[in-house]
């Protein structure tokens, strides 16, 4: 039994290792994928703060239920907003923008 533990401890911080490595990679790429670059910048930002985008979102669903009519117009004037916006800030040399 005494000549099983050293070896067992030596696996078990092998395997403490590897998992730190792997923690690490993992963070890495969701960085990659949650960045501005890969996401686009409105869902990118969305994904930082998302207590802030949830919060927002509740307003909207609020507003939307209690009062249909204005809501329906604000989100047709957002929708034609963000279409002018996605057609004229690549013009002016901001990128992220563009929907993929």
């Amino acid at each position: 039994m005494a000549s099983d533990s050293p070896s067992l401890a030596a696996r078990r911080e092998a395997l403490v290792a590897r998992c730190g490595d792997q923690r690490a990679l993992l963070a890495h790429e969701y960085e990659q994928l949650a960045s501005p670059q890969t996401l686009g910048l409105i869902p990118a930002y969305a994904i930082r703060h998302k207590k802030a985008a949830l919060i927002v979102g509740g307003v909207a669903a609020g507003l939307f239920i209690t009062r249909p009519k204005w809501a329906v117009g604000s989100v047709t004037a957002v929708v034609s907003a963000y279409k002018f916006a996605q057609k004229l800030l690549p013009v002016l040399g901001w990128r992220g923008f563009e929907i993929h």
